[in-house]
């Protein structure tokens, strides 16, 4: 892909992962350390759910977008009909949360409808991407983030893939969310010639694991800790079939694609959209910018000095 634009989108196997605050919050501290200027960073929704946009907006602004036709179903009719001349821009509406506003662009109501028709052209990926591209996403904006469905509708995680130049992909610590995992990344494998790579050049420079609501003291916690993850307190538990079974599994997905160190723990404060609350809790906002530096230094290639 070629433009100015850093481009990440967040995938995840599961539900309920907390891929969607990940990506908010990410937006949110890229602008608050002034990475990127509010302006010039675009959130789009990439689930006919709408989880990230309500998680931003009440229901009578997100109804109003609708009305009004503020959407990625209309940005991708309005292209349909012929109207080239549409950007991004005139369909994406700021949101002010924390006293700044974020750049959102609601999905719309009809998105999975969208879906089956990039489906049918036997090109959804391209075609997305190049509707993308051709509405100055990349261009007008100097960061973008995509925050799709879960890939049991494996349609939004495609598209993404496609519109994006890295991906973070959380999970949970636990045996079915590491095996889900395992099975999503092996599913989007076979994407990889479609963008000349190689599948191992393909996964390790471009996708990086999350692990998120890592409960301490648990053998979810020794696991992680044996695997020289940072970032929750040990049970001391014995090694027992369960937790080889885990480090195997967990262990499996990091010969894929690289993590970061740092774990992120199931804590309600994490759970919040109000990054200056969450940063208050120092043990909390040590772990979280490690995480988010992680992140950043992944898709945008530099970051804060003296993280990791």
């Amino acid at each position: 892909m070629s433009s100015k634009a850093k481009v990440v989108s967040f995938i995840s196997a599961s539900g309920g992962v907390g891929k969607t605050t990940l990506a908010i919050l990410l937006a949110k501290w890229l602008i608050e350390n002034r990475l990127v200027l509010p302006l010039k960073l675009l959130l789009v929704d990439l689930d006919p759910t709408a989880g990230l946009s309500l998680s931003l907006m009440d229901e009578e602004e997100y109804e109003r977008r609708l009305s009004e036709g503020l959407t990625l179903v209309n940005l991708y009719r309005d292209y349909q009909r012929g109207l080239m001349s549409r950007k991004v821009s005139d369909y994406a509406r700021p949101v002010k949360h924390e006293g700044r506003e974020l750049q959102v662009l609601v999905p719309g109501e009809e998105l999975e409808l969208v879906a089956d028709e990039l489906w049918r052209t036997g090109r959804p990926g391209p075609k997305f991407l190049e509707l993308m591209r051709n509405s100055g996403a990349y261009t007008l904006f100097d960061s973008v983030i995509f925050d799709s469905a879960p890939f049991f509708d494996t349609r939004y995680t495609v598209l993404s893939i496609y519109a994006a130049e890295r991906y973070v992909v959380v999970l949970r610590p636990s045996l079915v969310d590491s095996r889900r995992t395992l099975r999503m990344l092996k599913r989007l494998m076979e994407y990889a010639g479609d963008f000349g790579l190689s599948t191992a050049e393909y996964l390790t420079s471009r996708f990086l694991g999350v692990v998120n609501l890592a409960r301490s003291q648990t053998i979810e916690a020794d696991v992680l800790l044996s695997l020289g993850f940072k970032g929750v307190s040990p049970a001391h538990a014995r090694r027992d079939e369960r937790r080889i079974m885990l480090e195997n599994s967990i262990e499996g997905l990091r010969k894929l694609i690289p993590f970061s160190d740092y774990v992120l723990p199931l804590k309600a404060e994490i759970s919040r959209l109000e990054l200056k609350d969450i940063m208050k809790d120092k043990g909390v906002s040590g772990v979280l910018n490690n995480v988010l530096n992680s992140i950043c230094k992944h898709f945008m290639g530099s970051c804060l000095s003296g993280a990791p």
